[in-house]
């Protein structure tokens, strides 16, 4: 269930969270997000999803790790050519 409300901040910085009586009595786990409206538009946080197939044209996973194990190589080898001096 999602509740959104706009409230008017009080000078005592004190809100207090009202909730339907349908719901059952327990725990229940609450997410406040304030988000002030004077905030400019373009400093919003953009939505996970939008975030979807930004990577395309991007390495592979595989292009990616035998990269790594190239590079641990090129390492290894660097280490064995000190360890030998």
């Amino acid at each position: 269930m999602t509740i959104e409300q706009t409230v008017e901040i009080p000078a005592s910085h004190r809100i207090t969270i009202e909730v339907p009586p349908e719901l059952p009595t327990g725990k229940a786990k609450v997410e406040l997000t304030i988000t002030p409206e004077t905030m400019p538009k373009d400093k919003t946080v953009r939505p996970l999803a939008s975030l979807a197939g930004i990577d395309k044209g991007l390495d592979t996973m595989d292009a990616y790790f035998a990269r790594k194990r190239a590079d641990k190589e090129r390492e290894d080898a660097q280490f064995e050519r000190m360890r030998q001096q």
